[in-house]
């Protein structure tokens, strides 16, 4: 039997999560969200790499806020993305104090916001599931950031 410890000391050491791991028992639409997530790099901007990713269970209506640090004084451009059963996926960024430093609140399930982060690279990302067709929906964020590795 495979002892999944290391795999997970590994992942975690690396900053990745285990929704990175579809093969290990997570649910078809975590799957899925993971295939976009990697999709999302043919179509970011050039010049721009995955900087982090994450996938979260939303109720619809609901709202989630994630923090996150990000490369100071750098272009940034964060995508949403939803499963199946969802229409309407909305994006907001604000900074360390609060302030609105992009939104994506369009009725798609697909929200892009590009800025240039500041001084102290504290972000949160607030992910808000406005309709679903089911009681909750998987959604996902990718942050990709203007650079080099």
């Amino acid at each position: 039997m495979l002892n999944s410890k290391p795999v997970i000391a590994a992942l975690s050491a690396a900053g990745l999560s285990l929704a990175a791991l579809p093969a290990m028992g997570q649910n078809v639409h975590i799957s899925r969200l993971y295939e976009q997530v990697l999709e999302n790099i043919e179509y970011t901007k050039p010049g721009f790499y995955l900087d982090s990713f994450g996938v979260i269970r939303l109720n619809e209506g609901g709202k989630t806020r994630i923090e996150l640090d990000v490369p100071t004084n750098t272009a940034v451009e964060i995508m949403g993305d939803c499963d199946e059963d969802c229409i309407d996926l909305d994006l907001g960024i604000y900074n360390g104090a609060g302030k609105l430093l992009g939104e994506d609140r369009l009725e798609d399930y697909y929200p892009i916001v590009s800025f240039v982060s500041e001084e102290d690279g504290r972000i949160a990302l607030e992910l808000d599931l406005v309709d679903c067709d089911a009681a909750y929906c998987y959604t996902a964020y990718s942050v990709f950031v203007e650079g080099t590795e």
